[in-house]
């Protein structure tokens, strides 16, 4: 750093010249020349944004994406020495086998669509329109995406037992804008489409390859016609529509949903619930006129498409120059092993975490972080106890869903096995589809059953956390909690501003403008007065007006309503997090440690944890399909409503960042 440039800093945040080399300060990537009180995100990353780049063969880079690295490396290692050496434990050698198995391209080459045999036979055989619901309730079956889409969850008012629902899905582009789109770089993507699609036609084996493409497009164009958008799929109680198995039928018709339940294995006096009924009453008609022809050119390439990047050379050839170069931005394509760990975490996903916990995760770590979530519970209780907008009785039951909150920290207290897959060493592709299947009847089998408190939803190694309504719960996998996030020997203000506000955020989704929508029991129940919910509409309304404004990419818009959940978790996560620090010192003063206050530290570390950068390819797919907001607003966006960002960092009118107190969203 040259003396112009430190002194810029110092003079920006009133430091000596010590707090550059204090121990654990995230001074490295400060961009001193911008201001904090401007633009917290460019001051805190700038100088990290202006010298790396993103590696070819990924869509972005940041703080996520080198823990991701640093998780995969550790998985790697695990997974190597399982494949060298499985000893007798049948896990382990399954573990090995399957790694070995995606790793060995010549296997994979020599055994062309072979494993895939089967369901692509089940689809040359079809003889009329009539039969497609069996083969799509297979093909969903195998993890193939088909335009009705299934899984198993809690039923949103009913919680303890598990139900069936459905979804729209079955696009091979990210989702309808891209089919809908008329800009001149949309048109573009679709033809790019269309040739990646002629050429997998080509390669397995179609007559007329080009017009299979365009049949395919037309007919994915129609599917995406009639699909929700991205904003009305959030709604959580207009995606809840309960029926029974002879009304589904009935009421949307004329496809054969009797056979697509059958094939799913679906027990004959089950229900379901429909997330999008308009949609599938319209599928009903566009699948009855669709020709056959089309039916088995499309699921002939949804099959293709979706194993194609386990197949052979000229599959993944194809697989990387559309779906990574053309459609995500990437320059070269990622290493084999890492493509193969990922799908092996994907299949056997708990039998690597129990082995990654007991190699890389201390207990002392899982005690720490418990008492930081112990923390940030208090400090939503104090903000919910008195937040002057809500009346006592929605507070009371706002409170009773705080105290049933539960938190998971680190790995499941009881793992999943996988006994009964076959894993065989020289069958990658073949691999992947027993695996699929495996699970597919697995969730099945839960149908009807009571919900299981201790499983999880994402593995130890995942680096992410997640909030569920329907249970309640808190969940923060291993791989989050470790540096830069989390580090049980550093100083607690930067714990707070990292992985404190990350806890906070998940604790904030029980109650942004989804999650308020489930009590304490995770049940889909209104328990807001008219009044509160009036209250609670007009601040984020006023979010979703700020958000609005943001444009990443010239002509294309943040969209307010879609990453609503996701920022008003930010905004209550960080002011949760700020206030939990304080708490933390038991009535004490912050440290001031060489210069910088411990707000100032909470702040640094918050605005370092969204430190990243993306490619315009992903950032346009993010934008049109993601919840969460660029990170940049994710960091900027944010302390603008938080007044403990102000008084830490000196923002006056005038600043960039400043808005008015009167201006400020609060809403906890």
């Amino acid at each position: 750093m040259t003396s112009k440039v430190m002194l810029a800093l110092l003079l920006a945040l009133s430091l000596s010249p010590s707090a550059l080399a204090a121990p654990g300060v995230p001074f490295e990537g400060v961009d001193a020349t911008v201001r904090a009180q401007d633009d917290l995100f460019r001051h805190a990353n700038g100088a990290w944004l202006n010298s790396v780049q993103i590696p070819g063969d990924r869509v972005s880079y940041g703080v996520f994406d080198q823990m991701a690295q640093r998780s995969e490396e550790h998985v790697r290692t695990l997974l190597e020495a399982a494949r060298a050496k499985p000893g007798a434990n049948a896990e382990n050698r399954m573990l090995g086998d399957f790694y070995a198995s995606l790793l060995d391209t010549a296997a994979l080459e020599r055994a062309g669509l072979r494993p895939l045999r089967a369901e692509l036979d089940a689809v040359r055989k079809l003889k009329r329109v009539s039969e497609v619901g069996r083969v799509l309730g297979d093909l969903s079956m195998a993890g193939v995406r088909v335009p009705a889409g299934a899984y198993v969850g809690a039923d949103a008012k009913n919680p303890k037992v598990n139900v069936l629902y459905l979804y729209q899905d079955g696009l091979g582009l990210p989702n309808r804008d891209y089919y809908l789109n008329q800009g001149a770089s949309d048109v573009a993507l679709r033809k790019d489409y269309v040739a990646y699609l002629t050429k997998l036609a080509r390669l397995s084996g179609s007559r007329s390859p080009e017009a299979d493409a365009q049949a395919v497009l037309a007919f994915e164009t129609a599917i995406a016609k009639i699909q929700w958008t991205e904003v009305e799929s959030r709604d959580d109680l207009k995606t809840y529509n309960p029926t029974t198995r002879a009304s589904w039928v009935k009421d949307y018709a004329p496809f054969d949903w009797e056979a697509y339940a059958s094939a799913l294995g679906m027990p004959a006096a089950a229900g379901c619930i429909v997330n999008q009924p308009s949609y599938f009453k319209a599928f009903g008609q566009l699948a009855q006129k669709t020709p056959l022809s089309t039916w088995q050119a499309y699921l002939r390439l949804r099959i293709v498409d979706d194993y194609a990047v386990h197949l052979g050379a000229s599959y993944r050839a194809a697989y990387q120059s559309f779906r990574r170069e053309k459609l995500r931005g990437l320059t070269s394509e990622p290493p084999r092993w890492r493509t193969a760990l990922r799908t092996t975490s994907d299949m056997l996903g708990e039998a690597i975490g129990m082995r990654y916990v007991a190699t890389y995760f201390p207990a002392s770590s899982k005690a720490k972080a418990k008492e930081l979530v112990d923390n940030l519970l208090i400090a939503y209780r104090d903000k919910l106890s008195a937040v002057d907008w809500m009346s006592e009785p929605t507070r009371k039951e706002a409170l009773d869903k705080l105290s049933k909150i539960t938190v998971k920290i680190g790995y499941p207290d009881k793992w999943r096995g996988y006994e009964g897959l076959v894993v065989k060493r020289q069958d990658g592709v073949g691999n992947v589809l027993r695996a699929n299947r495996f699970a597919s009847v697995r969730a099945i089998k839960d149908l009807g059953q009571p919900v299981d408190k201790l499983r999880w939803e994402m593995t130890p190694q995942t680096v992410n956390a997640y909030y569920s309504p329907v249970g309640n719960e808190i969940v923060f996998p291993a791989a989050i909690l470790q540096a830069p996030f989390f580090d049980p020997t550093a100083d607690d203000a930067f714990n707070y501003g990292a992985i404190g506000a990350i806890i906070g955020h998940e604790i904030s989704h029980g109650f942004d403008d989804s999650g308020r929508n489930y009590d304490g029991d995770g049940r889909l129940r209104d328990w807001w007065t008219a009044a509160d919910q009036k209250a609670f509409n007009e601040r984020t309304a006023r979010l979703v007006s700020q958000y609005d404004a943001y444009e990443p990419i010239k002509g294309l818009h943040v969209n307010g309503k879609l990453t609503l959940g996701e920022n008003i978790a930010d905004l209550a996560g960080i002011t949760t997090a700020l206030e939990a620090y304080r708490l933390s010192l038991g009535g004490k003063e912050a440290p001031v440690i060489d210069g910088l206050t411990g707000d100032q530290r909470f702040f640094y570390a918050y605005a370092r944890g969204w430190r990243s950068k993306a490619r315009p390819q992903t950032m346009k797919e993010w934008l049109l399909t993601d919840p969460h907001s660029p990170d940049e607003y994710r960091t900027n966006g944010i302390v603008t409503n938080i007044d403990g960002f102000y008084s830490s960092f000196g923002l006056k009118p005038g600043d960039k960042l400043y808005k008015a107190p009167q201006d400020r969203v609060r809403l906890w």
